[in-house]
């Protein structure tokens, strides 16, 4: 019998900031080397275009800031209060977001190139589930930001608690917002009943449960 390999062409890895994603990121691209898989590395989580005129608004109306703890600086959205922005900035997103699909994930990959991709569009959704204060990923905008993920993408969660998590990246102790941001990412897995692994083991061996569920097969 021939024996050929398959793999996945998309691997989107999310979750918190301190969990792990580049480096695990990373450790999967050198095993699809390893197997002859040609790959290439992708971050997308602001793809900025047509919603910035309405990020320009929020500032001046005081619905984004930022806040600075020594060289330290995390920003901010409450757009709970503004009808404007809750009317349109997730449409407007969902058009930055579509544009990037298709120039950075769909062109690419008629080449038949793999892509590991840290942050995509479920980070969107909870910046703005953070931003608006409600599930995005259950309106209609969000439930078409879903849409944008590619046939047979293999999603990872990475996530740990707050206590580790602001241990492991010291420039998270000052972020107020981190014990949301990981309630918000675990409600959405669990929603969507996305593969969730703890970065609390040891790294070659979250590896090897991220490879088991998105490594190279061989089929007959």
């Amino acid at each position: 019998m021939i024996m050929r390999q398959s793999h996945p062409l998309f691997i989107y890895i999310t979750g918190c900031d301190g969990t792990g994603k580049s480096t695990q990121a990373n450790l999967l691209r050198q095993r699809m080397a390893g197997e002859g898989i040609e790959t290439s590395h992708l971050w997308l989580r602001f793809p900025f275009l047509f919603s910035l005129p309405l990020l320009a608004y929020a500032r001046w109306r005081g619905y984004s800031w930022y806040e600075k703890n020594g060289n330290v600086r995390h920003g901010y959205w409450d757009f709970r209060q503004s009808h404007l922005l809750r009317l349109l900035f997730p449409w407007f997103m969902l058009c930055d977001a579509t544009v990037a699909t298709i120039h950075q994930i769909v062109i690419p990959q008629w080449s038949g190139k793999a892509i590991v991709c840290e942050r995509f569009v479920l980070d969107m959704l909870v910046d703005m589930s953070l931003a608006f204060g409600e599930k995005m990923h259950r309106t209609l905008p969000g439930k078409l930001f879903l849409r944008l993920l590619p046939a047979h993408t293999q999603v990872v969660i990475l996530y740990l608690d707050e206590a580790t998590t602001r241990e492991r990246r010291a420039d998270l102790v000052w972020d107020k917002r981190l014990a949301e941001r990981l309630a918000v990412f675990n409600h959405l897995a669990a929603d969507l009943s996305l593969p969730h692994f703890s970065s609390l083991i040891p790294v070659a061996d979250l590896n090897d449960n991220i490879w088991q569920r998105v490594g190279v097969t061989h089929e007959r």
